[in-house]
């Protein structure tokens, strides 16, 4: 009955034997013969046969059986099919080329393993769970691996940035940009947010794309860079904006006022007797007052003001969109406020404030100059009171 299939089976490509049920080999194609050496009259002999059922039971049992050819390892995937109820057919395909490209991607991705176990920056590799994180990444979000592996890469974005993140995602996949850089925060484990760099490319690994990422902590460069734009910009006393940052936006008020042809009010004050408050109780207390003081009368200001020390006990509100007969209104809920709040040590004190509005196509300091004179006279006509300078 096997006759039949014998001569189909000997011009197959590939190699193949028949087995009995208890797999004893019976029979080989040429193919078979030719790439183990075994000439036809041998396949007969027991030691053969054992040979030849040995790697047979080891291939169905592994799905796989390695052979030397001519000092290069083959690997074979054997497939059984049944002729008839007595006998059955064992194939086997050369599956070499896939092992070896399996063998070397998985020694490449030891190597990279191993590898970005030593870099400085962390490593993230994720579809949307994280499928590796490198020893760097996970002390730097505070999450182990395994946690990791179930936490997609996006929910450790901080949440107002996950969006803007998420489209440059879609860029890359569809082949806008090679590589994106981003500055953006990260959440850890202990609910605090850190400043990170993030390098991410495109990787295609078995027809999967994956998102590799370089992340780099640059919360102390941040830090660094707000520690000078507070220094550049915020008194170091009392925390308020200092001269040049008021300067800064008083320019952008100012041109705003003049397109839109939009009202602008400010107010000038400063501390009544402020030098002796320093010669009688010193300049640590007059320091306590000046912190104090602008504490109470931030409370006053309103998001659209723009408040600042102008230098020594001098302060400045300018007040976008209010006319000058607010403006004293504002003044005076100052004043009346500082007068009867009671300072630690010295008690009460007393403040002198300007008050002015632009006029017309005046230049800036047309307006600082009013402003000044305006407090000027507050001081001259008694202190403590508000004057309005036309």
């Amino acid at each position: 009955m096997l006759e039949k299939y014998l001569d189909i089976f000997n011009i197959l490509s590939y190699q193949a034997v028949i087995i009995d049920h208890e797999n004893n080999p019976i029979w080989a194609n040429k193919k078979f013969l030719s790439v183990h050496n075994i000439k036809k009259n041998k396949l007969e002999e027991l030691e053969v046969k054992l040979v030849i059922k040995a790697m047979i039971l080891e291939g169905l049992k592994n799905n796989e059986c390695k052979l030397e050819i001519k000092n290069v390892t083959h690997y074979f995937q054997p497939i059984l099919s049944s002729i008839d109820d007595k006998f059955s057919l064992v194939s086997f395909f050369d599956v070499s080329k896939n092992i070896q490209l399996q063998n070397k991607i998985k020694e490449k991705q030891e190597m990279f393993e191993r590898l970005s176990e030593y870099l400085p920056e962390g490593i993230v590799l994720f579809q949307d769970n994280i499928v590796y994180s490198n020893p760097v990444f996970e002390k730097l979000i505070g999450y182990s691996g395994k946690e990791l592996g179930k936490t997609q890469f996006y929910n450790l974005i901080k949440q107002t940035e996950q969006e803007q993140y998420k489209e440059s995602m879609q860029r890359l996949l569809e082949g806008k940009k090679s590589t994106i850089d981003t500055t953006l925060q990260l959440i850890t484990k202990k609910e605090n947010y850190i400043w990170v760099k993030i390098k991410t490319k495109l990787l295609l690994q078995d027809e999967k794309k994956y998102f590799l990422n370089i992340v780099t902590n640059i919360s102390k460069e941040k830090l660094e860079v707000q520690k000078l734009h507070d220094i550049a910009y915020f008194d170091a006393l009392t925390g308020i904006h200092n001269r040049r940052k008021f300067n800064e936006l008083m320019v952008i008020e100012y041109k705003r006022a003049k397109r839109y042809n939009r009202v602008l009010s400010a107010i000038f004050f400063d501390i009544d007797h402020f030098k002796s408050i320093n010669d009688t109780f010193g300049h640590d207390i007059g320091d306590e007052v000046l912190i104090t003081l602008s504490k109470l009368v931030k409370s006053h200001v309103r998001e659209t003001d723009i408040f600042a020390r102008w230098g020594g006990e001098e302060f400045i509100i300018l007040l976008p969109e209010t006319d000058v007969d607010n403006a004293l209104i504002y003044a005076e809920n100052v004043r009346n406020s500082v007068s009867d709040f009671t300072f630690s040590k010295v008690n009460n004190i007393t403040v002198s404030i300007g008050i002015t509005n632009l006029k017309g196509k005046e230049h800036i300091d047309t307006f600082l100059k009013r402003l000044d004179n305006g407090l000027y006279r507050a001081k001259k006509e008694g202190r403590n009171r508000s004057i309005i300078q036309n």
